[in-house]
């Protein structure tokens, strides 16, 4: 887990939409976002390629405990309660899923959150985040309306003050397929990782096929055969790093929320 540190200070201009200096207020986030932004426009080039730092309407949309379009393990993805759901926009051309955030108000802000992308909000505009009620409240101390947020993407093992690392450090990505998959046909959730996906391959007859990302987070092939497995998936995310996982075994869950999982032998080539 990596804990929230005060780094030195890091000249660097963004190529964002949002302002940075909105986390003024918040010195050790403020330069956390800066430290794990550096080389942003070289790293991110699959991916949220104008990031990293975001602005829009905050609003909230209840405290739902599963059934988001990510559709992740909901024992482990709604455990802490903060969660949002990203514009449409992004949600479709940045493959938000599973991205973590840390958010402050625009204006006057109360503290930082830390809240992971499980959902999308067709109705909202570029750079509006859709939160749980719990973490609405936890960042404007306000029952739900609709107020200015300025966010930042970080990784999802960085701890952002009394909100604790999602993803644990050099942990391994996880695996699992959709409900009905078979060697016939299949789809794989790829989860538990440090940033969102930005592509999954699979190798078949010693060649990788790449995957297609479905609305609801599965990845797939249309009429793609893979045989029994293990199977071997090549991940690449999207602050560029590539994960070779081998080995890896059909998992299928009893519903498509389910916490089963596989993980295979896993080898990571750093961005």
């Amino acid at each position: 887990m990596r804990a929230l540190i005060f780094l030195g200070a890091i000249c660097f201009i963004f190529a964002a939409v949002g302002d940075l200096s909105a986390f003024d207020a918040f010195p050790e986030v403020k330069k956390l976002i800066t430290n794990y932004a550096n080389n942003y426009s070289s790293r991110f080039t699959k991916i949220f390629k104008d990031g990293p730092v975001y602005s829009g309407d905050a609003t909230a949309y209840g405290d739902n405990t599963s059934g988001g379009n990510c559709l992740f393990p909901k024992k482990e993805y709604y455990s802490d309660m903060m969660y949002a759901a990203i514009n449409r926009q992004q949600y479709f051309d940045d493959l938000g899923c599973g991205l973590c955030g840390v958010a402050v108000l625009s204006s006057n802000p109360v503290k930082p959150i830390r809240f992971r992308i499980l959902d999308q909000c067709p109705e909202c505009a570029h750079g509006s985040l859709d939160f749980s009620n719990k973490a609405y409240y936890e960042l404007t101390g306000q029952s739900p309306g609709r107020v200015g947020v300025t966010w930042a993407i970080i990784p999802c093992d960085a701890q952002i003050g009394e909100y604790p690392a999602l993803v644990e450090s050099n942990s391994n990505i996880k695996f699992q397929f959709k409900t009905g998959s078979s060697q016939w046909w299949f789809q794989v959730q790829v989860f538990n990782t440090l940033y969102p996906v930005a592509a999954v391959e699979i190798e078949v007859n010693n060649n990788y096929v790449s995957l297609t990302r479905e609305q609801h987070n599965y990845w797939g092939a249309s009429g793609l055969a893979i045989g029994n497995g293990p199977y071997t998936f090549r991940v690449t995310l999207a602050d560029s790093t590539v994960i070779v996982a081998e080995g890896v075994k059909m998992v299928v869950p009893s519903d498509d929320e389910g916490d089963d999982f596989s993980v295979g032998e896993q080898t990571v080539y750093s961005s």
